[in-house]
C-alpha cells in the first residue's frame, strides 16, 4: 500500500511547538477534549468538538487519530517559512493525558503520533523545493493530505536533486502568486484554485 504524505503545522493549540516536535520525536494536534479519541468515530468527534466551539478542527483531529498510518511521511514547515522538516510516522495514535489541558502555548496538544525525522532533524530548505510542492505548503489548514507530491518527496529522501523547473514555469508561478494579491476577489480565487489543484 502506497504511503501517504501529510502536511502538519507545528502550531497545536495556539503555540509554536516545532522544537518540542523535534525534541520528543512527535507530531501533534491540539483540541484538549479530556479524553482518548482512539475509539471515537467521526460523528462523535464532531459532537465533542462542537461542545468546545472547535468544530472547524474535525478534519485535523480525524486525520491524526484515524487516517495517518505507520510509514506515512509528514512535512512540518517552520513558522519562518524558510525550512521544512521531514519525518516518518512510527506509531499509532497516542493520547497524552498530561497535555490534555487548555493552556495555550504550554499544553493542549494531547493527540500525537511518534515520528522518526530524516536528515538527523536538520531542515530541508523550502527554496530548494519544486514550485508545485511549495504551493501546497501554503494550504491554510493545520493538517492536510499532500500525497500528490509523493514522488517528489521520495526523490528528496533518496538524496536526488531537486526537480529542475523550466524558467517559463517559474515565471508562470510568479504571475499566479502576484494574482493572489489582486483587489478583485474572483482573480484571487482563481489563483488560489490554480495553486491548490496543482
Amino acid at each position: 500500500m502506497k504511503k501517504k504524505v501529510w502536511l502538519v503545522r507545528p502550531l497545536p493549540h495556539f503555540g509554536d511547538h516545532l522544537e518540542t516536535f523535534l525534541e520528543k520525536n512527535i507530531v501533534a494536534v491540539g483540541y484538549p477534549l479530556g479524553k482518548d479519541l482512539f475509539d471515537t468515530n467521526y460523528e462523535e468527534l464532531r459532537t465533542l468538538l462542537q461542545t468546545r466551539g472547535w468544530e472547524e478542527g474535525i478534519s485535523n483531529v480525524n486525520i491524526l487519530v484515524h487516517e495517518m498510518s505507520i510509514g506515512d511521511i509528514v512535512l512540518v514547515p517552520s513558522s519562518n517559512k524558510k525550512d521544512i522538516y521531514i519525518g516518518e510516522i512510527t506509531s499509532d495514535y497516542m493520547y497524552v493525558p498530561s497535555l490534555d489541558e487548555d493552556i495555550p502555548e504550554v499544553s493542549g496538544y494531547p493527540h500525537q503520533r511518534r515520528v522518526s525525522w530524516y536528515f538527523e532533524k536538520k531542515p530541508y530548505l523550502r527554496n530548494d523545493l519544486p514550485e508545485a510542492l511549495k504551493g501546497s505548503l501554503r494550504y491554510p489548514r493545520a493538517v492536510a493530505d499532500v500525497t500528490k507530491h509523493y514522488e517528489i518527496i521520495e526523490q528528496i529522501l533518496q538524496g536526488g536533486p531537486s526537480q529542475q523547473i523550466p524558467e517559463i514555469e517559474k515565471r508562470a508561478w510568479q504571475v499566479v502568486e502576484e494574482l493572489l494579491e489582486s483587489t478583485e476577489e474572483s482573480i484571487r480565487l482563481k489563483a488560489a484554485e490554480i495553486i491548490l489543484t496543482r
